[in-house]
């Protein structure tokens, strides 16, 4: 059963909306109507590819945008910043971390306004202030003015995310949108391996226009990015229900997709305070978020310093530094987007990261044991097996085990918010090269992350299988209500 609502037993109606996974029904009226919702696959595979065509490439555009214009610090630190605005090591790690201060802020409230305000209003707004932001850091003449530009962009960077992320699951239904996350932080490795390659070629770059190389990587990247919002604002639709690139047909199809996902985007789309409370009563919410942190360090801390650490920690030149990072994103990229497509195959997420982590965690032992420096960049790419994976694959394991759709955006909204608290970690772990503490630290991280995870899958399954029994009639339910996730016939995605 999915929502509940109350019922006149004496004038009274039936409503079946079947789908694929489930059976709705409520109590109307005086006569049984039986809807049939029913999409020919085929139909449906070409709707979501149309879907994919219009939207994927630019919100992950927007997303490889922001990344770049997030992590470029670390590519204008070892390209000229450091000693033209002579910044210390902690100086540096505070320039890192104080980001992240107005970025948690602006997280939860995204989740609430993207079903209030037009989402290409809201979302190029978003994207065109940070732009100009990243642009105006190339003028910056000392700490504390850099300091102020990073505060100014986590403020807009914060709630692009995870407002894109609840976007996708009001489009796609659960089983379909691991493969499009994962084609967002594909986007966001592909933005490591193009920062160093764009950090590389700026930093031969002595004075043009009377600025340093670093300066014009700043620059480059905030125009890029204005003439992207620009983009998103004519590209995104004003309303989900009625996207102007979707014919008659296919809009009607998009209304039984919903029909088909009542019980997981909710019956009724107004603002609910006490859905809001049901995910901070959800052991699921709190499971998530601990899991986002820590593999939030190992991302945040990995693609921060990762220059770094090739220079400072191995020795190699700054320009050296900057292209080897490349090959290790683009196995990054590679390697979320095939665990992204087992994941939605076999409808596993926790499974998947589990033993992705297993490698990552290999990869940090050697870089903390080994003394080789060719052995320690190896070391590298076994990381970049836990540096996506599991941060893409946690969130939409909350996504899809957590209904209805502001419970979700609830639960979505904490897990980025104190997920993402690791951002202001990092930059306290990470302070001093080879940057011992801040690995070891990750490799904790990847180790309390496994631990969480398998023992989440315990629990759901667990709770899968009463909700077998308590169906079969073995097990008295002692519920007085069910909601969304809740549901006897909601099934918890492993």
């Amino acid at each position: 059963m999915g929502e509940q609502y109350p019922m006149d037993s004496k004038n009274s109606v039936k409503v079946v909306v079947r789908g694929d996974d489930h059976e709705f029904s409520e109590e109307l009226g005086e006569q049984i109507v039986v809807e049939e919702t029913y999409i020919d696959p085929l139909e449906e595979n070409a709707l979501t590819r149309k879907l994919d065509r219009h939207l994927l490439p630019m919100l992950a555009f927007m997303y490889f945008l922001s990344s770049l214009d997030r992590s470029n610090i670390g590519n204008a630190y070892t390209s000229g910043m450091k000693e033209d605005l002579n910044l210390s090591s902690r100086q540096y790690s505070n320039a890192v971390s104080v980001f992240y201060s107005t970025y948690l802020a602006a997280e939860l409230p995204a989740v609430w306004l993207l079903r209030i305000a037009k989402p290409r209003y809201y979302m190029s707004c978003l994207v065109l202030s940070w732009s100009l932001i990243t642009l105006f850091s190339g003028f910056v003449q000392s700490y504390h003015s850099l300091l102020a530009t990073r505060v100014l962009l986590g403020a807009f960077e914060g709630g692009f995310f995870p407002a894109m992320t609840l976007l996708i699951t009001m489009t796609y239904k659960p089983q379909e949108q691991a493969k499009r996350i994962a084609f967002f932080f594909g986007s966001s490795a592909l933005s490591g391996a193009f920062g160093g390659l764009i950090a590389t070629g700026l930093a031969s770059v002595k004075n043009a226009g009377g600025l340093e190389g670093w300066r014009w990587l700043y620059i480059i990247e905030g125009l890029i990015s204005v003439c992207a919002s620009a983009w998103l604002f004519f590209g995104l639709p004003d309303d989900l229900e009625h996207m102007k690139f979707l014919n008659e047909k296919e809009t009607a199809l998009m209304k039984i997709r919903a029909k088909q996902r009542i019980q997981y985007m909710g019956a009724d789309s107004t603002f609910s305070w006490s859905h809001v409370l049901l995910a901070f009563k959800d052991f699921k919410t709190y499971f998530a978020f601990t899991i986002q942190f820590c593999q939030d360090i190992i991302l945040y801390g990995f693609s921060t310093f990762l220059t770094a650490i090739l220079k400072l920690g191995l020795g190699y030149s700054s320009r050296k530094a900057q292209y080897m990072s490349v090959p290790v994103y683009i196995l990054a990229a590679i390697v979320f987007m095939i665990s992204a497509y087992v994941s939605d195959r076999y409808k596993i997420r926790g499974p998947v990261f589990f033993g992705y982590n297993i490698l990552g965690a290999a990869g940090y032992v050697i870089l903390l044991s080994v003394k080789n420096d060719a052995v320690k960049y190896f070391a590298c790419y076994l990381i970049t097996f836990s540096l996506y994976t599991g941060t893409g694959l946690n969130i939409t394991w909350l996504t899809n085990n957590v209904a209805p759709h502001y419970k979700r955006a609830t639960a979505l909204g904490l897990n980025q918010t104190l997920g993402n608290l690791a951002g202001a970690i990092v930059g306290q772990v990470y302070n001093k090269s080879p940057y011992v503490l801040g690995n070891s630290f990750s490799l904790g991280c990847i180790v309390l992350s496994n631990i969480l995870t398998a023992i989440q899958i315990a629990w759901l399954v667990r709770i899968n299988k009463q909700k077998e029994e308590i169906l079969a009639g073995t097990r008295k339910d002692t519920k007085k209500e069910r909601i969304g996730d809740d549901a006897l016939d909601f099934k918890y995605c492993l």
